[in-house]
């Protein structure tokens, strides 16, 4: 490209040219010192220090090719020459190993400039088109989940405020949509909807960066009664806004008048900000929730070591009232009844992991009764704990606690990593051990039942014989088992163990299994939920589906097996 075209297609030549026509004499050495400067951050752009790339939009997307080895880049799209939108990609120099895309719509029929440190080769392979690339495979590449919501492009992370409004539900998370190596100071606020807790359809953005700062965490709620004035009936998002310069946390809100289609910041934001106040910027997650007894919103706040209780009246001026030590992160709070029986609830309170407390809570302070537990266990590739971030929804038509989570799981190959769990249902049930809360899959899987297989009384070498006759897929299956002592219960799916459940009583033990096995993950329930373990699955090619592992390591008697096979939650 020419000096005087990439200079006449630069944005600092429109300043230039502006100055120049307004310049006075006095004025005249300064002008040529920011002329020279000018000059050189156009001579540094020739070079593929900071590339300009100028396009009329007249299609919705951009597709954006990706290179796992290829350097973070910052991309900054400007419109008449104003800041619109920035982020960090790893925009491929040679290889494509796949393709993000952004929605460009708002922008259609304008000019909008490319700013990137990248080659006029490296930004030239951007392109608009009516459909993302990768649209006529969209769901149904090798390693995506079939039962699982997965995003289509990107990361995601932490579950935010899932919600059931106006006879939709409502789920949010930590969005980062440019690549599959997240960027905590440019996280957005994912959003998908649906009618059944199965099939969800992704939204645009619900929350992108403003001037404080990247949306993180958070919760939605419903003002029945126009508390914070923000409309009767508005879906009000609370949700920390981090400053990736100066790493502060403070906690903002936004409203949708619209059914959630779009949102808007409070003018008033940040409503919380305890930086100062605790000499830390460990201070996010918001929790909010209504507290008829005391008619008052409460907000329960990660902060620095522990969880902190505040009461509100307006929902946007908060006291803090009490600080609970010891969970950290993504708080979730709610009460449930004991056995089933209304009349006698406590409160539950988990942190970012499955480890929770049971106690009682009186509108300001939270007091446990039980040490701390936990209700899923299985860890990850790197070892890290498969749930995280678990909310459960706000709202739900027929007062059942269910919550959904962060799995952190990989899928080898595909554009997008990470999911979220099947959701759950929460009880809280006596034990010899106490009470304790049990998680167990939500009922309306039975709507994803295709075809079903039932035996009854079989010996682990029967049961296999039978189980080769289901190939691979998503499946669903239920068993009663009685296992003698020393034999333990083993199966494997595709070659690979996904249960090993000792057999440590000194008498025949009788055990109830669920299974939910997809693509890339197998959750697994024992005894109606007392245990709740996830494994990341390989996606081995294996044609072998599920079978227990020997007849030495499977139990006894079968008494009742039960194999589903699942349809798929992308084929509406």
């Amino acid at each position: 490209m020419k000096f005087e075209t990439m200079f006449e297609q630069s944005p600092f030549s429109s300043y230039l040219l502006m100055s120049n026509r307004s310049m006075t004499k006095s004025t005249h050495l300064i002008a040529n010192v920011r002329n020279c400067l000018c000059i050189l951050l156009c001579c540094l752009c020739m070079q593929g220090y900071t590339q300009t790339r100028t396009l009329k939009i007249t299609k919705p997307y951009l597709n954006i090719p990706v290179g796992n080895q290829a350097r973070m880049k910052l991309v900054k799209i400007l419109v008449a020459g104003k800041l619109q939108r920035e982020f960090p990609v790893q925009l491929a120099e040679e290889t494509v190993n796949y393709w993000i895309y952004i929605d460009v719509s708002e922008f259609m029929g304008k000019e909008i400039t490319f700013l990137c440190p990248a080659t006029s080769h490296d930004i030239g392979r951007i392109y608009q088109d009516q459909e993302i690339n990768g649209a006529d495979s969209l769901y149904t590449e090798s390693n995506r989940p079939q039962v699982h919501f997965t995003v289509k492009r990107g990361w995601s992370n932490d579950i935010n405020g899932p919600i059931f409004y106006h006879g939709v539900y409502h789920l949010f998370w930590q969005a980062f949509p440019f690549g599959n190596n997240w960027n905590t100071g440019f996280m957005y606020w994912g959003h998908a909807t649906s009618k059944d807790l199965l099939h969800w359809e992704e939204k645009p953005p619900a929350m992108m960066l403003d001037s404080l700062g990247s949306p993180w965490s958070g919760t939605a709620v419903i003002d029945h009664n126009n508390d914070g004035g923000f409309g009767k009936d508005a879906l009000v998002l609370y949700y920390t806004a981090f400053d990736r310069i100066s790493s502060k946390q403070v906690q903002c809100i936004a409203y949708s008048n619209d059914g959630g289609k779009t949102f808007q910041r409070f003018k008033g934001n940040p409503v919380i900000d305890s930086n100062n106040e605790l000499n830390s910027t460990s201070t996010r997650d918001p929790k909010v929730f209504w507290y008829a007894p005391a008619k008052t919103w409460v907000m329960v706040l990660f902060e620095v070591d522990g969880l902190s209780f505040f009461n509100s009246s307006d929902m946007k001026t908060w006291k803090r009232e009490s600080h609970f030590v010891g969970l950290h992160e993504c708080p979730d709070f709610f009460e449930l009844p004991i056995d089933g029986d209304q009349t006698h609830t406590k409160w539950v309170l988990h942190g970012g992991s499955s480890d929770y407390y049971i106690g009682t809570f009186d509108g300001k302070k939270f007091t446990a009764e039980s040490p701390r537990l936990q209700y899923a266990e299985g860890k990850n590739w790197n070892g890290e704990d498969m749930l995280y971030a678990a909310e459960s929804f706000e709202n739900m038509p027929d007062n059942r606690r269910v919550q959904i989570a962060w799995g952190r799981a990989q899928h080898p190959g595909m554009p997008f990593t990470q999911m979220m769990l099947f959701p759950t249902e929460f009880a809280l049930i006596t034990t010899p051990q106490g009470i304790r809360m049990v998680a167990t899959p939500i009922r309306e899987i039975a709507n994803l039942h295709d075809a079903s297989h039932h035996w009854t009384n079989l010996r682990v070498a029967d049961a296999n014989r039978k189980l080769q006759t289901i190939p691979p897929g998503p499946l669903h299956v239920r068993l009663i088992c009685t296992t003698l002592p020393g034999n333990d219960i083993r199966l494997r799916y595709m070659d690979e163990q996904i249960l090993d459940l000792p057999q440590d009583s000194p008498h025949p033990r009788k055990d109830t299994i669920e299974l939910i096995i997809d693509k890339t993950t197998a959750e697994i329930f024992i005894n109606n939920g007392k245990r709740y373990i996830i494994k990341n699955l390989k996606g081995s090619s294996s044609k072998t589906g599920l079978v227990f592992d020997g007849e030495q390591y499977g139990p006894s008697v079968i008494e009742t097996l039960d194999v589903f096979t699942l349809r798929s939650i992308w084929k509406q």
